[in-house]
């Protein structure tokens, strides 16, 4: 099941970006799809840290941008399961 579960948030991640800009949860659609997937995660003891840097990596962001992103990765999937 964890492999499942792994396999679903790393091909939806992207969903929770904007295509032209990266920025994670920007859109109120990008945070819904969002708090979707930290569900997912968080019923499967996922951390998103590590999809999220392969999805920005392989989208060719780097630096500031991929820390900009992970603060707001941090952000909303550290917030608790309402």
């Amino acid at each position: 099941m964890r492999h499942d579960a792994l396999e679903v948030l790393r091909t939806r991640i992207g969903g929770c970006f904007g295509t032209a800009d990266g920025i994670f949860a920007g859109h109120p659609n990008d945070e819904e799809r969002a708090k979707e997937l930290r569900k997912i995660a968080f019923d499967n003891k996922i951390t998103l840290r590590e999809i999220t840097l392969g999805y920005l990596h392989g989208r060719g962001y780097f630096g500031e941008h991929i820390k900009e992103q992970l603060e707001k990765v941090t952000e909303i999937f550290g917030k608790k399961l309402q």
